[in-house]
């Protein structure tokens, strides 16, 4: 599993990093076979390892490919929980057009109080901490949509309204927190790089007679493995790093200070 400073590095730290590491992997393997013992290891194994490594790639290019897709879905959700945030939040400053003078103000400044609180639980959101300060403040505009609209029928049809209006933004809500704890596990981490060495081993042993392909075909393997790892790194967690999504939407539906 990648180290959490690395998702904070630009696009191409992140990519000439694991392609750094990848490429000591193949030049590790490219000098272990030179060793006479290793070379006559790898002679023996030539005429069985283009079957091997075929199966190695197929099984390498498949997991990238089923990973790659469940963590594009995972982005695209992210963003459409941020936006359902802010439809919500509009939704509810809409309604309160309807109100005036004093009780309205107050309703603004709680409604740019949750957005404030939002910005300010961003960063810690994969850690779990900081979300208390929105939790409150999203008790309030509950609290002053129960008490503030309960007499009469208008009021309390537009109380009805907001009710289910916050209810939606209260979920949007959750769903973001929960989104921003799943990430691509150790596990999965793991069979995708045992299989790119497996198959980096294979790929060193079927040219293991001639050192320039063998010099040749690691190197592009290792450019394949590591345009795969930088694809899942870059998009694994939604909310963090260069690409991260923000709170922009919600900020601005909010009317809270960007």
């Amino acid at each position: 599993m990648p180290p959490d400073f690395m998702y904070e590095l630009p696009p191409a730290a992140i990519f000439f990093t694991i392609l750094g590491a990848t490429g000591l992997l193949a030049a590790g393997l490219h000098l272990a076979l030179r060793l006479r013992p290793m070379r006559r290891l790898s002679e023996n194994l030539a005429d069985l390892s283009p079957v091997v490594m075929t199966l190695c790639g197929t099984l390498f290019v498949l997991s990238v490919t089923f990973l790659a897709n469940s963590i594009w879905q995972m982005e695209d959700r992210a963003r459409e929980t941020i936006n359902s945030e802010a439809r919500s939040l509009r939704v509810i400053q809409t309604y309160m057009e309807s109100m005036t003078g004093p009780s309205r103000d107050s309703f603004a400044r709680i409604i740019a109080g949750y957005g404030a609180a939002v910005a300010a639980e961003w960063p810690d959101m994969r850690g779990g901490t900081g979300p208390l300060d929105a939790e409150k403040d999203l008790k309030d505009i509950y609290t002053a949509v129960i008490h503030g609209f309960s007499e009469g029928d208008m009021n309390r049809l537009l109380q009805q309204r907001m009710v289910t209006a916050l209810d939606q933004l209260s979920a949007a809500r959750q769903q973001r927190l929960s989104m921003a704890q799943d990430v691509v596990s150790g596990g999965q981490w793991f069979l995708v790089s045992m299989l790119g060495l497996l198959l980096l081993v294979m790929m060193a042993l079927g040219h293991g007679r001639f050192p320039l392909p063998r010099t040749v075909a690691l190197a592009a393997i290792s450019l394949a493995i590591s345009i795969a790892l930088f694809v899942i790194v870059s998009h694994d967690r939604p909310f963090v790093g260069y690409q991260a999504l923000t709170p922009q939407a919600i900020l601005a539906a909010a009317g809270a200070p960007g």
